[in-house]
């Protein structure tokens, strides 16, 4: 690719699409009533539906991840290739991490309000 600052943000391009995603699919399922709904232990078919979110999207990430780190392959002589690898991979990390913590709450917290 001819613009390798558009590889570094990938991993929270696939973190933006996926905040905009959840949060869709929960207005969506509590304005449809899905939340009232109890089916086993998950409670409700739309806790079931954003954990699936949620976890396709942390695959989606490592996946990312795997593949900068392949496709990463530093010219000898050039020095801001090889930095901008090295911070490629270390943005796609921290995608890692912002997914878990902003998004760990669909496990437990309240879907809908009052």
């Amino acid at each position: 690719m001819r613009h390798p600052l558009l590889l570094l943000i990938l991993a929270f391009v696939v973190w933006s699409g996926t905040f905009l995603l959840v949060y869709a699919t929960q207005a969506t399922g509590c304005s449809l009533g899905w939340h009232n709904d109890e089916i086993a232990f998950w409670r409700s078919p739309l806790r079931l539906i954003l954990i699936v979110l949620v976890l396709t999207s942390l695959v989606a990430i490592v996946g990312t991840l795997a593949w900068l780190r392949r496709r990463h392959k530093p010219a000898a002589a050039l020095q801001t290739s090889s930095f901008i690898g090295e911070v490629k991979t270390y943005v796609a990390v921290a995608a890692i991490f912002s997914t878990a913590f902003c998004f760990a709450g669909v496990f437990w917290l309240t879907l809908c309000p009052l």
